[in-house]
């Protein structure tokens, strides 16, 4: 099973390496849109970073140069699903509500381990003030503002997955996945589970955009395959006022599906009422 090493190696590059990040702070503020927007944590996962900057508290995206895509597959989803070697939803059986219950309580101490972890490197026990979490800590490839909040948020998520990736394989072993990948169709209202090793093959090959409009939420749980899904989380980790539930993202203009939110999206692809989970106040049913 793969490991959550990988993500988290993944996750601390987009700081230092994928995106340059300078990693001594600065002290210049972040655009007044990203000071606003400190309260709106999402972790969907945007794979081109030329679609949409990441909301503070949202996992980033590191997606290699781009090379122009292949011609979609044509056919009906599910037929061309089948060829790929990919599985189409199949959200048919529930989860007991005991075990849902355990799992809930697990991943939550997991959003409360992570930010208390995390917090406390860097401020030593006192909360983070909006100067801290709009100070200005590096730019990306596209020159714009990353900011304390988004490190804090790619920090946060990182450890809060390792977390559960830990309690999950005891309490659910084989039936869980850690942000994968699937593609949605609106015409058909159908969607597909993408193999980690296809995700891989096109990263590796520069062809990242073929993902455009792809989902990975942070933690599905399944019947042992990722298409067979009973239940989706997504943590949010807002970086200041955290007595209160951070709205879900809405995808921006230019994103396959702007205008939308993430939670409706998840719905209709995933068919499961997706839930949020946030430190010190738990999973959001």
């Amino acid at each position: 099973m793969w490991r959550f090493e990988r993500l988290g190696s993944r996750l601390v590059a987009v700081l230092c390496a994928s995106l340059w990040v300078a990693c001594s702070a600065s002290r210049q503020h972040a655009p007044r849109e990203y000071a606003q927007a400190r309260d709106s944590a999402s972790s969907a996962a945007l794979t081109n970073q030329a679609l949409s900057r990441p909301q503070v508290g949202e996992k980033v995206p590191v997606v290699p140069p781009l090379r122009p895509a292949r011609p979609p597959v044509a056919g009906p989803l599910a037929a061309s699903a089948a060829a790929a070697g990919q599985a189409v939803i199949d959200a048919s059986e529930s989860l007991d509500s005991k075990l849902q219950e355990r799992i809930d309580k697990a991943i939550t101490e997991c959003a409360n381990a992570a930010r208390s972890d995390v917090m406390y490197k860097y401020f030593q026990g006192r909360r983070p003030t909006h100067e801290d979490c709009d100070e200005e800590i590096g730019r990306d490839s596209r020159g714009e503002p990353i900011t304390r909040a988004m490190q804090l948020g790619v920090e946060q998520h990182q450890a809060a997955l390792k977390c559960a990736e830990e309690k999950l394989q005891k309490l659910k072993p084989g039936g869980f996945s850690l942000s994968p990948r699937y593609r949605y169709d609106p015409k058909t209202e159908q969607a597909v589970h993408i193999p980690r090793e296809a995700v891989k093959e096109l990263l590796s090959q520069g062809r990242g955009v073929e993902l455009r409009g792809t989902l990975e939420p942070d933690i599905v749980i399944h019947g042992g395959k990722p298409h067979q899904v009973q239940a989706v989380y997504d943590y949010k980790f807002p970086c200041v006022n955290t007595d209160r539930w951070v709205p879900w993202r809405k995808y921006p203009v230019g994103h396959p599906y702007a205008g939308r939110s993430q939670e409706w999206l998840y719905r209709q692809a995933l068919k499961v009422d997706p839930l949020q989970v946030q430190p010190h106040l738990g999973v959001n049913r």
